[in-house]
């Protein structure tokens, strides 16, 4: 008897869209993760040192930067201009411009040596010494933050992880309970005339695994379709960004196939104990 269609394409449907979600969670996740890490990283390699606004100030954050420069564990530092000061303020100070930026502190960008990092400490006894009144931000404050929102991010992923493993489970068990109730009367006679019941389980998740891997590649193909353009990924343009994402793409893909093909299985296994005598 020739297996109906539409149960076969719901199966592949729903496994299909179980899949598109999770590979676009699993790489939106991903995404938002890697930028989070990245600017915690970026973070940790820089200071900001800020000068109160005074007549001077200009040439003032030319010999901070001098100054600081020369200190042991800076790779660089270097002055902000007051455009560049007043386009970074600008969220906390209404955006600034003109006259207003003379009332705004002159900033000192400084990248730390990544093999001897100095210390905030460091350079605060060099500006000290100069004689330079100015404030050192290591960063701290932001870098707290960024880890805060890498935590934050973690439990909305992880909920939709499950909730389309959920999804990929109920859609291999529904499968599997219609082809086991399909094929329910050749089952019987079969266990009758004594074949055993991993005999009688083989047909039926053969059956049910075919719809459900050409689910789960439409899902997996969907999902990168729509991931592509969105451009989840900041170093998508670049080839190993392309090879992480088709990795972590591939392993999602798996391990949807691998659920739904268990809750199959254990679902047909079942129906099958149900039929013998």
């Amino acid at each position: 008897m020739r297996r109906r269609l539409a149960p076969r394409l719901a199966t592949m449907v729903l496994a299909a869209a179980f899949t598109a979600l999770a590979g676009l969670a699993g790489l939106a996740g991903h995404a938002a993760l890697d930028r989070t890490e990245g600017w915690r990283t970026r973070l940790a390699g820089e200071m900001t040192v800020a000068l109160r606004p005074a007549p001077g100030a200009d040439a003032d954050a030319a010999r901070a930067a001098e100054v600081l420069a020369g200190t042991p564990g800076v790779a660089e530092a270097r002055a902000l201009d007051r455009a560049r000061v007043g386009a970074l303020l600008a969220p906390w100070t209404a955006g600034a411009r003109g006259p207003d930026l003379a009332a705004l502190p002159r900033l000192i960008a400084v990248d730390l040596d990544p093999r001897q990092p100095a210390r905030r400490q460091d350079l605060a006894n060099a500006l000290n010494t100069a004689g330079i009144d100015a404030i050192v931000d290591d960063h701290q404050g932001w870098r707290r933050s960024a880890q805060e929102l890498r935590s934050r991010l973690a439990a909305p992923l992880i909920g939709a992880l499950m909730l389309c493993a959920a999804g990929l489970a109920a859609a291999g068990g529904l499968a599997a309970g219609f082809e086991a109730s399909r094929r329910e009367a050749g089952v019987r006679t079969r266990i009758r005339m004594g074949a055993s019941p991993l005999s009688c389980l083989a047909p039926i998740g053969g059956a049910v695994a075919i719809d459900l891997a050409v689910g789960v590649l439409a899902g997996g193909l969907v999902a990168a379709a729509i991931a592509r353009p969105a451009a989840f990924s900041g170093a998508g343009a670049e080839a190993g960004g392309l090879a992480a994402e088709a990795g972590l793409l591939a392993a999602l893909m798996a391990g949807a196939l691998l659920i739904a093909l268990v809750s199959a299985f254990a679902t047909a296994a079942r129906r099958v104990q149900e039929l013998e005598p």
